[in-house]
């Protein structure tokens, strides 16, 4: 049997990933990693829940960055560290991000991300809920929805092609690269260089939505991510700006099928 990774903590169970991360961040190292295949209370933004059953993967992140980190920054970096990752290991995939938080597959909701930092701290916990090949059967609470507006990674792999679903471990390896590369590009003030290949994966771009931030509520049709990482929208000929909030797409909008995307440094599966 191979050895866990130096970076991995694995728990039996836990009630959230970044619940104990938070609680245990002062003795975290830089890049490590919280895992857990029995998570019972997985927490989303705000007041959401994330489901977990089988199949589902559910880890967080501790990365060393500076307090002024603007965190929907960070949030945006870490979707595109799992676009990345999941189509270092699934090829056929074509994964976008919907504005602040989630990640896309084929117009479902494939994965999520939950940046938290704990008080007085340097460290950020990046906590992800990741479709691999989940078993919604085994989540009552979650099936109604989750079996026609959520997808998985196992769809885009082709075990006839030799593509199997990957393990939890290699998923992590990879994202775990993709994060620490990020937070190093966002350390370095290069949040710039993230912007290209955010923009092309942006789900929302186009799309008439509407974004609720506590009683306030803002609708009109998507324009892109400005440069401080916020949503644009108009309406009509109004311009609006949102810092945060969670969008819901009208019924009825058309989607465009993203092209090729830009990544933010070589690909290290690829010879140079």
């Amino acid at each position: 049997m191979t050895a866990a990774p130096t970076w991995l903590i694995e728990l039996p169970s836990c009630d959230s990933t970044n619940t104990w991360a938070l609680a245990h961040a002062d003795a975290l190292a830089h890049g490590a990693c919280v895992w857990t295949e029995h998570q019972s209370a997985g927490r989303g933004r705000g007041a959401n829940r994330w489901y977990s059953p089988p199949g589902v993967l559910t880890a967080s992140f501790a990365l060393t960055l500076p307090g002024a980190l603007a965190a929907r920054q960070l949030s945006l970096a870490a979707g595109l560290a799992l676009c990345h990752a999941v189509e270092d290991l699934a090829p056929r995939a074509r994964v976008r991000i919907k504005w602040p938080n989630d990640c896309y597959l084929d117009d479902r909701k494939l994965a999520g991300v939950l940046c938290e930092r704990p008080a007085s701290a340097e460290t950020v916990v990046v906590g992800v809920g990741l479709n691999l090949d989940p078993h919604w059967d085994q989540s009552p609470e979650a099936l109604p929805f989750a079996r026609d507006s959520t997808a998985s990674v196992a769809e885009a792999c082709s075990p006839s092609e030799g593509r199997a679903v990957p393990t939890p471990i290699d998923m992590l390896t990879a994202l775990r690269r993709y994060l620490l590369e990020a937070a190093g590009l966002i350390s370095a003030n290069g949040w710039s260089q993230l912007l290209v290949p955010l923009r092309q994966r942006d789900w929302l771009r186009g799309k008439m939505i509407d974004v609720a931030n506590g009683a306030a509520s803002q609708g009109g049709t998507a324009t892109g991510i400005d440069a401080e990482g916020r949503l644009m929208l108009t309406d009509g000929s109004r311009q609006i700006v949102c810092d945060s909030g969670s969008v819901t797409v009208r019924p009825g909008t058309a989607t465009v099928s993203p092209k090729s995307s830009t990544r933010w440094f070589r690909n290290p599966r690829r010879k140079a």
